[in-house]
């Protein structure tokens, strides 16, 4: 494809699909591919390096290993926790620059009640935040960029029509040095980067969702702030949303 090739990785986390969920999360991972290449051998050398006793894991999911299920199923919290120690790691030792977005939906329900207008046009929370996502990513490429192609691979989900539409909308009018685009989608087992992005988005849901917390596997992976930009609308910020909306549907309506 000559130049670089942008990988963005989107894992839903289970928190913003379920019923009583009260944040949505999008994130994703960006790099060349000869550095996701040396990541992903990376990646599988200590992904295999479990403790005595333990089978290798095949294909890392961050809720399985939250919650000692599936491959994790046995495993007991000191095992656990080393483990995850050195896949952050990994996680750090390459070139990988992540952005995580989210929506907190009791937040965004209440700012609607009073905008019931703003409501249809602002669709679902998830495409909003894949949208956002992916034109943070168009905008950068655009302004820092030298119109290097950029190839997104989406973690396979029930969202796929949706995720296309944004997609096709950020390509077309978004994006103007008509940077060349494609969007593909697949799971875990065939693209392991997606491994990456579901670390990311899991534990940056948690983060946006309490960033005063005291979880320590989200400042393990950046821990000086640089590598990931992490942004959501809740409470403190919901009115600048909601004035945004506004203004485009005044536009819309004109």
């Amino acid at each position: 494809m000559g130049g670089w090739v942008i990988v963005l990785k989107i894992f839903m986390d289970e928190t913003g699909i379920h019923a009583g969920a009260t944040m949505v999360a999008v994130g994703g991972y960006v790099s060349k591919p000869k550095i996701w290449r040396t990541w992903t051998k990376d990646w599988n050398v200590h992904k295999r390096k479990v403790p005595p006793g333990r089978q290798p894991i095949d294909v890392f999911h961050s809720t399985d290993c939250q919650n000692f299920r599936g491959e994790f199923k046995g495993w007991d919290k000191t095992e656990r926790d080393a483990y995850v120690t050195r896949l952050l790691q990994v996680m750090r030792d390459h070139e990988l620059a992540g952005i995580v977005i989210g929506i907190n939906l009791h937040d965004l329900s209440t700012a609607m009640k009073e905008h019931p207008g703003l409501l249809e046009m602002f669709g679902k929370p998830y495409t909003a935040c894949f949208q956002w996502a992916i034109s943070i990513i168009v905008d950068y490429a655009t302004k820092h960029g030298k119109g290097e192609r950029m190839a997104f691979v989406h973690e396979v989900n029930d969202f796929k029509g949706e995720a296309m539409k944004a997609f096709e909308f950020v390509k077309k009018f978004r994006n103007p040095r008509a940077i060349p685009m494609t969007m593909a989608f697949g799971t875990k087992a065939d693209y392991p980067p997606l491994q990456a992005a579901d670390v990311l988005v899991y534990e940056g849901g948690k983060f946006l969702k309490n960033p005063t917390g005291t979880r320590q596997a989200w400042p393990a992976l950046d821990p000086h702030r640089k590598r990931i930009r992490a942004m959501r609308y809740a409470k403190d910020n919901m009115p600048e949303l909601i004035q945004l909306l506004t203004a485009f549907r005044k536009k819309l309506l004109a």
